[in-house]
């Protein structure tokens, strides 16, 4: 994607690094920022199930 060449360029890394450090940071960035409220409700509701 021209995206992670841009910002491997911006950051001096290459595009795959840019893609693998997007990749790692995602999934940990969803858990501590829902994008929407249904997300939280969800979360909450597996939450009390335990």
């Amino acid at each position: 994607m021209t995206t992670f060449q841009l910002l491997g360029i911006q950051f001096g890394v290459s595009e795959s690094t840019a893609n693998d450090t997007f990749n790692y940071w995602l999934p940990l960035l969803r858990e501590l920022l829902p994008s929407s409220l249904i997300e939280q409700v969800k979360k909450t509701l597996q939450t009390m199930k335990y």
